[in-house]
């Protein structure tokens, strides 16, 4: 390309492609047209062709319905050869007076004509003897010699009109001689030039010519158009007659030329396809130019960014890699030329231990290399033997190619690894607290229900008994110990909604928790769904009813594979928060058999949901209408551990909801493969605290 850098290389690459291009073009241009004018007047011929053989079928139909018109007459006269005037008229009339190209029918018994049709026309033929006409009796004994219908013309009629002649000879009975006699001729007239409207001749827009008089083919006399038609390369059409043929010629107006206005949109297309190629060749040239300075730039720019990155094309082998590249591989930059196999520079840096993860692994983790390398998409992390990190983003591209980054994670990966190892010390902190959490809220739950009924305790009861022993003495001091002792019940009360309240909370942590960690433990057996459902609306219904609420449900005789406390678990929070956020109406259960799979559908008529706050639903610590939660209190972990517990039966969970018309929860359980009884969801329950 140094031949090209001056201007005058340059003026003179140009100046060469552009006569290459335009004799390029003229020579394609010559070559089209030459072809397209053969294609042209193929379409021309064959266009003719096809209009000429629709005037040829219509000229055999016309002919071929009036012969077969006139044997039929033929026949009818064979067997009542002393037929009337009257009868004659009458069948004539009936079998041609339809036909347009009809001019006259004429019986000649004894070759003499004796009676015609119609008779207003034929009167001049009447006792017309074919005897006399030489060129008439030709042709009457031939049709008698052949048996068959015969046809001459077209011939001037005696009565005026050009018509075709069309002769039968008949046979009659001789019961004395026991042998067929001749009785005479029946003749039938044609107008000719009828014959050609029907076909249509008059509205064709090429010349047409026709010979073969007294169907004699090619050799008899012209009987249409110009003879000059048949010497111009014409179009040939063959009619079949009764006896013998006639012949069709057909030229256009002009003869087999193409107009030149034919040609005129090719050559517009050919000079604006030439003037089109010389500007994509003069482009191309002209990006050469601009990609021998591209490439300097794109250089730069590549070494600017500051992580590695490298391009390997559709044969796996080196195009392109920044300076990053080759620092952060520095083990296997000598390697990195271009062109070289992305398998050759992976070999070369586990010849030099590069690669820490695959120390001792070598032709292992090259198989996995590769395969990911091939495969696209790789997201991975890969530590190096100098104890760095790096974020390995591979894609692949249309044409085939591979791009890659190497991004330095080293910081990333170590405040990672010091977050996870925080989070492994939450987890193990509460753990240990679990224990010293819920011992005094156990002390107090179990306390609670004394103080809120305080008469309960034996030193009340002693109390009161001693009240009552003094009398009217003592009723100032029972007034106010019912006072103090109504004081502490509701005070107790307060102290017993906080404590559950308090230890829900708590309980909701800790099983987040252990979800996150992973340390969650299912016991999953057989369990009957039905039996479940009735449990939870025995449970709920009187909470429902102090609100006002219906609480239904009702499931088939289902077993499922669950946990039976966390399943409970499940229904307990989506439970607890339809009758929350529900005013009127009430919740409803319902379960549908899906084979493998377990519907279960939780609805209720409550506020709803707005549509935007959907998706957040399932997220932890989430709540929808903050003002409605602050009211009735929750964590916002009560629905996303009501997920995770449905993912770990192998189920999913969703939800859709109407603003202001109510929420409906779908869960799907894995169907049962048998029916085993569990045991009773308040022993389970029981069991659990």
């Amino acid at each position: 390309m140094k031949a090209f850098r001056g201007k005058n290389g340059w003026f003179a690459c140009y100046i060469g492609a552009t006569i290459i291009v335009l004799a390029a073009t003229l020579v394609v241009w010559l070559l089209y047209e030459r072809e397209n004018r053969v294609f042209l007047l193929e379409q021309q011929r064959s266009s003719v062709q096809s209009q000429l053989d629709e005037v040829t079928r219509e000229i055999e139909t016309a002919i071929a319905t009036q012969t077969a018109a006139l044997e039929s007459l033929a026949t009818f006269v064979s067997l009542e050869p002393d037929l009337s005037k009257e009868k004659f008229e009458a069948v004539s009339r009936r079998t041609f007076l339809k036909a347009r190209e009809f001019k006259h029918v004429a019986l000649a018994p004894d070759f003499v004509v004796s009676m015609a049709y119609p008779s207003e026309r034929t009167r001049s033929i009447i006792g017309l003897d074919h005897n006399k006409i030489p060129e008439q009796l030709a042709a009457v004994e031939k049709a008698v010699s052949s048996g068959a219908v015969v046809m001459a013309g077209p011939v001037d009629l005696v009565q005026g009109g050009r018509a075709l002649i069309v002769r039968k000879a008949v046979q009659t009975s001789d019961f004395g001689a026991f042998a067929p006699r001749l009785w005479g001729i029946v003749s039938l007239a044609l107008d000719f030039e009828a014959i050609l409207e029907r076909a249509g001749v008059d509205d064709l827009d090429f010349k047409i010519a026709m010979r073969g008089k007294d169907g004699l083919g090619m050799s008899g006399g012209m009987i249409f158009g110009e003879p000059l038609v048949f010497t111009q390369s014409p179009i040939l059409q063959k009619i079949n007659l009764p006896q013998g043929s006639w012949y069709t010629a057909a030229v256009p107006v002009t003869g087999w030329t193409i107009p030149q206005a034919a040609f005129l949109k090719a050559r517009i297309g050919f000079a604006l396809g030439g003037i089109s190629l010389l500007i994509l060749v003069l482009g191309a040239i002209r990006l050469v130019h601009l990609r021998m300075r591209s490439d300097a730039q794109l250089k730069t720019a590549m070494n600017s960014i500051a992580d590695g990155f490298a391009y390997y094309d559709s044969s796996d082998r080196l195009a392109l890699c920044n300076d990053n590249y080759r620092k952060l591989y520095a083990a296997s930059a000598k390697a990195m030329v271009p062109g070289a196999k992305f398998e050759s520079i992976v070999r070369y840096g586990l010849e030099r231990q590069q690669y820490a993860e695959a120390i001792g692994r070598e032709e292992a983790f090259l198989k996995e290399r590769l395969a990911a390398h091939k495969a696209g998409g790789v997201d991975v992390e890969q530590q190096l033997a100098d104890g760095r990190w790096l974020k390995i983003l591979e894609t692949k591209t249309p044409d085939g190619g591979t791009v890659g980054f190497r991004v330095d994670i080293t910081e990333l990966k170590n405040a990672r690894d010091a977050a996870e190892a925080a989070n492994t010390a939450k987890s193990e902190f509460l753990d240990v607290m679990s224990h010293e959490l819920r011992t005094p809220l156990t002390v107090v739950l179990g306390g609670t229900p004394f103080l809120c009924k305080p008469e309960m305790l034996p030193t009340a009861t002693k109390l009161f008994n001693s009240l009552e022993a003094r009398g009217e003495s003592a009723a100032d001091l029972k007034a106010e110990v019912d006072a103090l002792l109504h004081a502490l019940k509701t005070l107790a009360s307060k102290v017993d909604r906080s404590a559950k309240h308090l230890l829900t909370l708590i309980n909701d942590v800790l099983d987040y928790s252990k979800i996150e960690a992973g340390r969650m433990q299912m016991n999953v057996k057989p369990l009957s769904l039905a039996a479940t459902v009735e449990d939870l609306v025995n449970e709920y219904s009187s909470k429902a009813e102090k609100k006002g609420l219906y609480l239904e449900g009702e499931a088939p005789d289902i077993y499922v594979e669950a946990d039976q406390i966390r399943l409970r678990q499940v229904f307990t929070n989506i439970l607890d928060n339809a009758l929350k956020f529900t005013e009127q109406g009430g919740v409803t259960i319902s379960v549908d058999d899906r084979g493998a799979q377990v519907k279960v559908n939780v609805s209720d008529t409550g506020v709803g949901i707005p549509e935007d706050r959907l998706p957040e639903v399932f997220d932890k610590f989430s709540q929808v209408d903050s003002s409605a939660s602050r009211k009735v209190g929750g964590t916002g972990l009560g629905m996303a551990i009501t997920k995770q517990i449905i993912k770990l039966h192998g189920g999913e969970i969703s939800v859709s909801s109407q603003l202001g018309e109510g929420t409906e929860f779908t869960f799907t359980l894995p169907r049962a493969l048998a029916d085993v009884e569990e045991v009773p969801m308040e022993d389970s329950a029981a069991a659990s605290a």
